[in-house]
């Protein structure tokens, strides 16, 4: 594959049922994926080992200034607010006194303005807007963006935000993502 893929999944509330079923339909496909979610910031993150078990890819926690290689999935920890540069995700201490968490948009904004990476945007399950303004940045960056049918998230304001800001390319449950990402990467390589 000649260009270098990059997921972004978005999650918030109700996701882990998302990204398990999500996981659960992806294959080793030359690409790259990164979670951001929500994580409650006095609590030890276990979703790198969940979603482990969901999945015959590497799983890792990510680490400041870390690569991004193919066949790996990224998992932003606790406390921290994640960003890409020159690929490599960078870790930053989150501040806790900003009580709306927009962890997604931070993300979702920098890969916008990365050069490396041919990017798609996934939003699943989630309460509030975040995702919105980062999803509209990479959409006009050329990327591609898929929400979770609404009717299918445990949490449906945040598919329901970006779908209804009209830059989703595709409305898809979890399960039929991963297809849906194939599909993409083999039009656009």
């Amino acid at each position: 594959m000649k260009n270098k893929y990059l997921i972004a999944l978005g999650a918030s509330a109700g996701g882990l049922a998302s990204l398990a079923e999500f996981f659960d339909h992806t294959l080793p496909d030359a690409v790259s994926y990164v979670i951001t979610t929500h994580l409650y910031p006095h609590q030890k993150s276990m979703l790198t080992e969940i979603i482990q078990r969901h999945s015959s890819l590497e799983v890792c926690e990510v680490e400041n200034d870390m690569p991004i290689q193919p066949n790996i999935i990224y998992v932003m920890p606790e406390n921290k607010v994640m960003s890409i540069n020159n690929g490599s995700l960078i870790l930053t201490t989150r501040d806790l006194s900003v009580k709306v968490n927009m962890a997604i948009d931070i993300f979702f904004n920098s890969l916008a303005t990365d050069t490396i990476f041919k990017k798609i945007a996934v939003i699943l399950s989630g309460m509030g807007e975040d995702g919105t303004k980062g999803v509209q940045m990479i959409s006009e960056a050329g990327g591609y963006v898929i929400a979770q049918i609404p009717e299918s998230a445990a949490e449906d304001s945040m598919p329901i935000s970006v779908i209804i800001s009209g830059y989703v390319d595709e409305i898809l449950s979890p399960k039929q993502m991963p297809q849906a990402i194939i599909d993409y990467v083999k039009r656009s390589s």
